[in-house]
Order: structure tokens, then sequence, then C-alpha cells
């Protein structure tokens, strides 16, 4: 099966774990796998090298207290996997005896933009960004420039990461640091208690945004289930979120190859092709579809798109740029009607050829971006939207846009 890609998610279906080549898209994790793969595997320098790039990339860590966020990160910050990672924590409480295994503290210097940053054994840096905003922690990253490869950056339990990754992705002031995913993890025993939660208000939980805004998700404690739960849980997340990359660990252990490089808020094209929805084989051609779950508050409606012309084109810019940032509803000037409040969006993701030329549309929030696209994929168009109240009518929106 080295030459097999992964199944395309149906909210209706369990998705089967497969085996790919990896050179072309990471291998699917299972449990008895992660868990015979040797924790103090050491990469090669070359494979390090081949992960560097022009600005350091940043993976934003969520996932509820207990799911299994500290274990990762004693992994990352303990073991000799090769990789130069600066962590910068909520709380270093949330990680057991990080500053006894330090080989040395920087000094209280308040001018010294690396104060406050743990050097480890193997080769990683840890800090706590607690009450630090993005440029502090820019800041501590440039003073160690030359001794970090990667930053990945935990979220509290119950951090909402939609607005988090927005500031990331779209500060000026990020310098050398950029964007390079989402990654949350779950406790398979407590998810679908979580997933069903809902805030005071009536909004989808913590945990339904977290899931929501993720591109990778670990599915963790996957030893403490029954199959059958598993199983459950598995389709729960594709509700939500059918975009996603699911792995199955125990003890969160899995190849950092697996979480790192994945380019989700870049401008290429495989962000979006491996997209897991199920267009292709299950619903009508030029429709659109939308996951979900009775109780989830959070749904997905991917939109297929017929190649543009130019004036298509600007015509579904207009759209995005009136939907996603102004929060309207246009057709013919005049607004849409919608059930109560209008779509919530907290993930947009698309891939689309104008005039021949592929593009790539990313989104977090409110906001949006439309770059050329980076490399060639086989990626078929379509507009992939994630958030609350989001439905079908969004594609009879798009397609009377879009005259088609």
């Amino acid at each position: 099966m080295a030459d097999e890609v992964p199944q395309l998610i149906d909210v209706d279906e369990v998705p089967e774990l497969v085996d790919v080549d990896e050179d072309d898209v990471p291998d699917l994790v299972d449990v008895g796998e992660a868990a015979a793969e040797p924790r103090g595997r050491a990469r090669t320098p070359i494979a390090v090298r081949k992960m560097v790039r022009d600005k350091v990339p940043i993976t934003l860590l969520t996932g509820y207290l207990g799911a299994g966020k500290s274990t990762l990160l004693d992994y990352i910050m303990t073991e000799n996997h090769g990789y130069r990672i600066a962590v910068c924590m909520n709380d270093y409480g949330d990680t057991t005896d990080i500053e006894s295994k330090a080989l040395q503290f920087s000094n209280d210097d308040g001018n010294d933009p690396s104060a406050g940053m743990l050097a480890l054994p193997n080769g990683c840096l840890c800090c706590s960004f607690k009450d630090l905003g993005i440029a502090a922690i820019e800041d501590m990253v440039a003073a160690q420039r030359e001794k970090v490869d990667w930053v990945v950056v935990e979220l509290t339990g119950l951090a909402d990461p939609a607005p988090i990754a927005k500031s990331f992705w779209a500060n000026e002031e990020m310098g050398d640091l950029e964007l390079d995913s989402v990654v949350c993890v779950v406790d398979s025993r407590n998810v679908l208690k979580q997933i069903d939660e809902a805030r005071d208000d009536g909004s989808p939980s913590e945990c339904q945004r977290q899931i929501a805004c993720a591109d990778v998700i670990l599915l963790n404690k996957t030893d403490l289930v029954t199959p059958e739960i598993l199983d459950e849980v598995t389709a729960a997340v594709a509700a939500i979120n059918p975009t996603l990359r699911v792995y199955r660990t125990d003890h969160s252990q899995i190849g950092l190859d697996k979480l790192f490089n994945l380019r989700a808020y870049a401008a290429a094209p495989t962000a979006i092709e491996e997209c897991s929805d199920c267009i292709s084989h299950t619903h009508t051609k030029g429709h659109a579809h939308t996951h979900g779950h009775h109780s989830h508050g959070i749904t997905t409606t991917t939109i297929p798109l017929p190649p543009l012309s130019a004036e298509q084109f600007a015509a579904l810019n207009d759209f995005l740029e009136e939907f996603i940032w102004a929060g309207k509803l246009l057709v013919d000037s005049k607004p849409v009607s919608w059930d109560g409040e209008p779509p919530e969006i907290l993930r947009t993701k698309g891939f689309m050829l104008v005039d021949g030329e592929e593009k790539v549309v990313q989104g977090v929030a409110d906001l949006f971006d439309i770059q050329p696209a980076v490399g060639s994929g086989d990626a078929q168009p379509k507009l992939v939207f994630i958030g609350r109240r989001v439905d079908s009518r969004l594609g009879d929106v798009v397609r009377a846009r879009l005259g088609i």
C-alpha cells in the first residue's frame, strides 16, 4: 500500500487508517505502531536541514487539560529527536521536572530578550510566555535564532485557538516567524462528553472550537478505550472538521515529522488537497455539502468550484471580503435571509483555477488571504468553510455570485 493516499472522510463512515509513502502524505499512526516506535530515536541532521525555511515556523499546541499536551511537550524537551525546538509553555508547572533537566538558565536582565529561556540537554529551548505578547516571543526567538529550527507554542486548555492563530498569522510584528499549523490533542476517553458541552450562552464548547481550528488531531489515550468508542470518537471529530489529519496515539507518542512542516497556512495546494471531504463519491457534482452533528453547533460545508474567469474571481473575492471581513451575505446587493444570526467562520480553506492559474485561499476567523499556489497539485477546486451555522446555503450564495 506504499503508493496509496488516505481515504476521504465521510461523516457517515468511520475512516480507515492507511499506510502511505512517507515522501508523499504522512502515515496515519495506529496505536500499535506508535507504541512500537522508539522514543529516543534521533533524526539525522540531513532530515532536520530539509525542514529549514526562510522563517522559523510556529506550531500552536492546543487541547483540554489532561488530554496529553504535557506528555507531548515532555517528549519534545527531553528526547534526542534531532530537532532544535523552542517551546513556549503557558506555565512551567504544566510540565514535570523541566527546570531540573536544564543545562542553564539565563539571567534576569530585563534588557536581555533571551531572559527566561531554558537550554535543554537535547538541544531544545523552553520558556514561559504567560502574560507575554507575540512581540516578546519573537524577540526571545530572534536572540536564539541560530539555535532554533522550530517554535511550539502551548495554549491553555480552555483557549479558543482561532483568535490566537489569527494573531500569529496576520501580525506584521512576526518578523522571522510564520504560523505553520495548529495541533490539537484530545483525550479519547472524555472527548465525546467535551464535544457535547456548551457554553452558558449556548455557543459551541472550547473543545469543539479547538477541533474546528486544528489542522492535526491526536486522538490520545487510545489504550484506554474500546475500538468501538475509538471509531465513534474518530467519526465525531471528523464531523466537526473533515479537513483534519487524524492520528491515534498512546501517551502522545508520534513522530514529530507528522506534526511539523505541514504548511497549513501556506499557499501550497497540498494544504488543500489533503482536506478529507467526500464530494467526489457521495454527493452530486457542483453542489455544496455539509458535515455536522446534531449537538456540535460547528459544521463544515464544502463548495466545489469550476475553473474561474478573471471576472468570476473578482466576484468571488468580493464575496469573501463581504462575508468573512464584514459578516455580510449579499446577492444582487441584497442581504440573504438567514435563520437567526449569520454564520460565524472559524477556518476557511480553498483552491481555485483562475484563467489556468492555481490560487490558494487560507483564512482564520475574520481574516483571509488569496495567494498564487506554490508548487503543483491535483487538488480539486473548492471552498471549505468551518464554523457555526454553516450549511449548504453558502454554496447557493457562491454560485449566485459567480453566475453559475
